[in-house]
């Protein structure tokens, strides 16, 4: 593969949404349109939604979460909605969808990641793929003809990372020249997690930041008119961010939330936290936890909110135990502190390593409130437990788990066991430009 430093686009065929003022809200009894929402197929109900969504409150017209599937057949993917139990069959876009892992998910499109380090951005819903910029254009990794390994010399990316030249006492392997991985192993086991600031179908720029495994931490920003990777310091390191309000914004591996500004000359991005830093973590019976997950999101009301994934072991008599997991949410209040709740009132939580999102329930009865609907956070963990066929819990792929009774289940109208959900599945919000 050669080195691209710039976006190759694609474009697919879907329904079109013009680009023009918003469209008066249809004067329809809401069982009508209720009727005609329900006989749409899958891309024809996004559009139908897209064209009214800037100026109905119906609930037909607000996005809702579907959940992307791993499908038997390369050329196809499978989504299915939470709100309604309803299942598609989609083209996958190809290269961005066909063997790829699902890295990011955000404004209705996924990033993905294939297996010579490549990341793309795709919609699902109308097939317009764009290809981000080669890794190597961030600096830090020694330059190859041909990138079947990535070597990551530690000495300069440390350097931006902490702030400061050797020695680097805070790195767990500062002592070696450089990290190698493989270009497959790029996607499971050095990034993480994509986040767009805004769709690339829009006019004007759109700016990326990819967050990486704990082993590396710092975060790379890139943007549609800078198209290189740029290495930040993140001395705590970057465990997820999300984009809001016209800032990316973090939350770090020691409970640091941060936003984060671009210098207009020098392209250079850096951050300043905006809350205290979370109380150490403990589990539902205050023991220290060293193996949580930690997901960053915004309340329909603008707060901010982390929440906080505790892996367990359930120990069973006569079978081999079983993973299951637990979560807090720590909601930031009007006095700038960090106060936890299991009452998030009639709002849901959707998170995994791809995207967290809040979303209301009104008007979507078959999303539990005051729940947290998740999928696997562990790429690289995730294909070792494929290949070793050891995973014995339908609970880790995805999952529902209860705030106000602390239960974990499974989503039955999935149809099948859930443990054999590889690659992980993703959260989606549907659209079109």
């Amino acid at each position: 593969m050669g080195r691209n430093t710039g976006a190759t686009v694609r474009k697919g065929n879907a329904p079109k949404v013009n680009s023009e003022p918003p469209r008066p809200c249809p004067s329809l009894s809401p069982d009508l349109l209720a009727n005609i929402h329900d006989r749409l197929r899958f891309l024809d109900r996004v559009a139908f939604a897209a064209v009214f969504a800037s100026s109905c409150d119906n609930d037909l017209f607000k996005p809702e979460p579907w959940l992307l599937l791993p499908c038997d057949k390369p050329e196809t993917v499978q989504l299915f909605s939470i709100a309604d139990r309803r299942g598609a069959t989609v083209p996958a876009p190809e290269p961005a969808l066909r063997d790829h892992l699902i890295i990011g998910s955000s404004c209705g499109w996924l990033a993905t990641a294939d297996d010579r380090g490549q990341i793309y951005l795709v919609n699902p819903s109308t097939g317009e793929q764009h290809e981000l910029p080669h890794m190597s254009t961030m600096g830090v990794f020694l330059d190859r003809t041909n990138y079947h390994y990535f070597s990551l010399e530690n000495e300069p990316y440390l350097t931006i990372r902490y702030g400061h030249g050797p020695p680097f006492h805070e790195h767990w392997d500062a002592h070696a020249k450089t990290t190698t991985y493989t270009a497959d192993q790029m996607r499971m086991w050095f990034y993480r997690k994509v986040v767009l600031s805004s769709s690339p179908s829009r006019p004007g720029s759109y700016a990326v930041m990819l967050t990486t495994e704990w082993r590396t931490g710092a975060p790379v920003f890139a943007s549609a008119d800078d198209p290189v990777w740029r290495l930040a310091p993140s001395p705590d390191g970057v465990e997820d961010a999300i984009h809001h309000d016209g800032q990316f914004y973090s939350v770090s591996y020691t409970g640091v939330v941060e936003a984060w500004e671009r210098d207009a000359d020098s392209g250079a991005y850096t951050s300043t936290p905006v809350a205290p830093r979370l109380a150490a973590l403990t589990t539902r019976d205050k023991r220290p936890v060293f193996h949580s997950c930690k997901y960053l999101a915004v309340a329909p009301g603008g707060r901010l909110m982390v929440v906080i994934k505790y892996p367990e072991v359930v120990k069973e008599r006569y079978s081999s135990d079983k993973w299951s997991c637990s979560f807090k949410v720590h909601v930031l209040g009007d006095d700038g502190h960090w106060k936890e709740t299991r009452d998030i009132g009639e709002i849901v939580l959707f998170v995994g390593v791809n995207t967290s999102l809040c979303v209301p329930t009104t008007g979507r009865p078959q999303i539990k409130a005051c729940c947290i609907y998740y999928t696997d956070d562990e790429l690289g963990p995730a294909e070792l437990r494929q290949d070793s066929g050891r995973d014995n819990s339908d609970l880790r792929a995805v999952g529902v788990y209860s705030l106000k009774d602390g239960t974990v289940k499974n989503i039955k109208a999935l149809g099948k066991e859930q443990r054999s959900f590889y690659p992980p599945p993703a959260w989606i919000t549907p659209s079109v430009p």
